[in-house]
């Protein structure tokens, strides 16, 4: 049976002697027929791949060179156009992206300036915009512009200040209207408190608080009221209002509240009150606005003077960019026949290479895979050319390896000193066998034997002697078996392991028994051995009744185990 990269030749040759086995391990040299020789002598060729291989490169390479001097020639002409659009259209074109944009940011800040809800956030804003203003005049001195560009700018400028200044004062009686209300809710407190005072003294109430809080709250509308008629009209209300506050009590007693409320009148409609402020406030801020929409106007047309500019330019560029693709289509026209004219010499050259070097090296390479799997090649490689030349020589490589493979394979499953099969040889066919046992349904045995006191007997008789020793009782197991399918290999040192298939406990202890009573016949001397003047052997039994793959490792524990048992009962026993 052969499983498992195992065969029965290696396990067979345990039987041949010592001598038989010394003339195996020689080598002889390896002879191959003469025909194949024949492979390796050089040939004359008549096609070589190299001399095809660069005859097509040169001719691929004369239609690039061509094709390039051609592309160069032409290049060479549209580098002009080309060089004009990047030196005067295309900056150009950049000049008036960066006036537009800084046209667009310009009309944000002057917007955002008009707006601006502190003087810190216009200062900030004026500064950007002067800063703006600044980049527009060096755009404008760069490109040379027209003489209205720059009165327009110049005017642009003074506009941007006045709004400034407008903006200015809006923030400023903004700030001022704030202040004079704050007064005026502070005085409110302070009447509360001394109309207080006043009413637990007098026992009468100062002044009609309510028409006051009503004044107050009044007067704080005035700030959500943006139009000068309404703010007018609640002007005029509140002065009512106030007119109507009377002490409460006689007016010959001067008392503290009706000083407060000749201040809260103040407070409210003097020259520098709130309400006056709020008034001159709405002033300024639609004057303001005003000036805000004549500077959007005036930027708006500076923006369409620029993109005026911009469309002139970019009228430019789009004829020169059509006479340049013109151009363009022309060449590509001529460079597209040669590339074909190239291509198909390309084409043809790729053909004529897959034809004669591809298919034939995939041949190749297929041959020396099918000779890995040990298949023979479907297809021989014929020719005269360097490719044929490679396959005889691998047909004569791939033969040498073989022969010397086979006789590796032999020496690699062979124990050198005693010609059994050695403890790799065991491995495979222990395998092969637990398998066959559980396909077959049968037991399994083994038996490891051991040499009784074999380092003494070496130590004595020196290891010349044990390595003849070791020899003999190879060959007493050899003759204890009566089955072709029975089978003993050297497991290492002075053990052995002997396979028994389809045996059972009992048929293994009577070959146990056997194998003992063979060796100590022999009567080979041994002082040195515990058990008796001559060489014994102590052997364990391991046998399994349904084995398997898996039990590799138990049966061998087992012989292992049962084999110290041996030896601790007295040497030269069966367990």
């Amino acid at each position: 049976m052969n499983n498992s990269g195992f065969d029965k030749t290696s396990f067979d040759k345990a039987s041949q002697d010592k001598a038989s086995h010394g003339k195996s391990s020689s080598h002889k040299p390896l002879k191959l027929p003469v025909a194949e020789l024949r492979g390796m002598v050089p040939i004359k060729r008549r096609y070589s791949i190299t001399t095809m291989l660069t005859l097509t490169s040169l001719l691929v390479l004369l239609l690039l060179i061509c094709m390039a001097a051609m592309m160069q020639s032409r290049l060479l002409r549209l580098q002009g156009n080309i060089g004009d659009i990047a030196t005067n259209a295309i900056p150009s074109v950049v000049h008036s992206s960066k006036v537009y944009s800084k046209i667009n940011q310009l009309l944000y800040l002057t917007e955002a300036m008009g707006q601006a809800p502190s003087q810190a956030v216009r200062h900030n804003l004026y500064l950007d915009i002067q800063q703006n203003l600044l980049g527009l005049e060096q755009l404008t001195a760069d490109r040379q512009s027209v003489l209205y560009q720059e009165a327009q700018l110049v005017a642009l400028t003074e506009e941007l200040h006045s709004l400034n200044e407008l903006t200015s004062q809006r923030l400023e009686l903004q700030q001022q209207v704030q202040t004079r209300l704050t007064q005026v809710y502070q005085l409110y407190e302070q009447l509360q408190r001394a109309a207080k005072t006043e009413t637990t003294a007098s026992g009468q109430q100062a002044v009609g608080l309510l028409d006051v809080a009503e004044v107050v709250a009044q007067s704080g509308k005035a700030l959500t009221i943006n139009r000068l008629l309404m703010l007018r009209q609640l002007q005029q209300q509140v002065s009512k209002q106030l007119a109507q506050v009377t002490p409460g009590k006689p007016q010959a007693v001067a008392s503290k509240t009706n000083l407060l409320q000749q201040q809260l009148q103040q407070l409210l409609l003097a020259d520098d009150g709130v309400f006056p402020l709020r008034i001159e406030q709405l002033v300024v801020t639609g004057r303001a606005n005003g000036r805000s929409n004549f500077v959007r106007n005036l930027v708006l047309d500076y923006a369409r003077l620029a993109e005026n500019s911009a469309y002139d330019v970019s009228v430019t560029v789009l004829a020169d960019a059509e006479l340049s693709n013109k151009q363009i289509r022309q060449y590509s026209q001529q460079i597209l026949v040669v590339s074909a004219l190239a291509l198909l010499f390309l084409a043809a050259g790729i053909y004529l290479v897959h034809l004669r070097v591809v298919r034939r090296l995939e041949q190749l390479n297929t041959n020396v895979l099918k000779q890995m799997q040990g298949k023979p090649a479907a297809h021989q490689i014929s020719g005269h050319d360097e490719i044929a030349a490679i396959a005889r020589s691998f047909q004569f490589f791939a033969a040498t390896v073989k022969q010397q493979q086979q006789e590796l394979e032999l020496l690699s499953y062979t124990d050198s000193l005693t010609g059994l099969a050695n403890r790799r040889s065991l491995e495979l066919r222990l395998a092969e066998q637990l398998a066959q046992a559980q396909r077959q349904q049968w037991p399994l045995s083994i038996l490891m034997i051991d040499v009784d006191c074999f380092k003494a007997f070496n130590d004595h008789y020196g290891h010349q002697a044990g390595d003849r020793t070791l020899q003999q009782i190879a060959g007493l197991l050899l003759q204890g078996f009566n089955r072709a399918t029975d089978s003993v290999a050297r497991y290492g040192g002075e053990e052995f392991v002997v396979i028994l298939p389809n045996t059972n406990k009992t048929g293994a202890l009577a070959l146990a028994h056997q194998l003992q009573e063979l060796v100590g016949q022999a009567a080979i001397a041994h002082e040195h051995n515990l058990a008796a003047p001559y060489v014994t052997v102590s052997i364990g039994v391991s046998s399994l009744e349904r084995a398997g793959p898996s039990d590799y490792d138990m049966i061998l524990r087992q012989a292992d185990n049962a084999l110290y048992q041996a030896k601790d009962a007295g040497r030269n026993t069966v367990a």
